[in-house]
């Protein structure tokens, strides 16, 4: 069993493009080509659209607050 991974920054109220955090936060390469914190509605526009090793990672927020490591 592998421990769980937690995103370790702190996140503003909204992603790098200004939409409000929900539930789930991704951390993926864009098509734009650089990186950006996004959520879903954002990844859906600009994420593309993989996730694992050199793509992204998608986190889900948890009752305590901490964003864990969901995918990717």
């Amino acid at each position: 069993m592998t421990r769980p991974v937690y995103w370790m920054g702190r996140l503003p109220n909204v992603d790098d493009f200004g939409v409000q955090y929900k539930n789930v936060m991704i951390d993926g390469k864009t098509t734009r080509g650089p990186w950006a914190n996004m959520t879903e509605e954002s990844w859906k526009t600009y994420g593309i659209g993989l996730l694992g090793t050199g793509c992204g990672q998608k986190y889900e927020k948890q009752p305590d607050g901490r964003w864990l490591k969901v995918e990717g």
